[in-house]
C-alpha cells in the first residue's frame, strides 16, 4: 500500500516521514522548516518546481539503522543532519 503523499512549500514528502513541521520568517522570506524521522531537519523556500520531492528509508547494517534520504529538485534546501549515520542524496533534473 503506498504512503499517503503531503504537499509543504510544494514539496511531496511520504507523510509518514514527517514528525514536525512549521513555517519561520527569516530576513522576511518564509521558509519551511520539516523535522524527518530519524532526526534530519531540512529547511526551504516555497518551491515552483511541482516535481520537487523529499524520500525516505532506512537500511541496516549490523542491526543499525542508516537513514537514507533524496532530496528531488529543492532550490535553496538547508539541511542539517540527524545525529544517527545516514546518507543523504540530493538530485536536481
Amino acid at each position: 500500500m503506498a504512503s499517503e503523499k503531503v504537499s509543504i512549500g510544494n514539496v511531496n514528502f511520504d507523510k509518514d516521514s514527517i514528525l514536525v513541521s512549521k513555517q519561520v520568517y527569516e530576513k522576511g522570506q518564509k521558509l519551511n522548516y520539516v523535522f524527518l524521522v530519524g532526526g534530519t531537519k531540512i529547511m526551504f523556500p516555497d518551491q515552483e518546481n511541482k516535481n520537487a520531492a523529499v524520500s525516505l528509508a532506512m537500511k541496516y547494517n549490523s542491526d543499525v539503522a542508516e537513514i537514507c534520504a533524496w532530496f528531488d529538485n529543492i532550490k535553496g534546501l538547508i539541511i542539517e543532519e540527524s545525529p544517527r549515520k545516514g546518507n543523504y542524496y540530493i538530485r536536481e533534473t
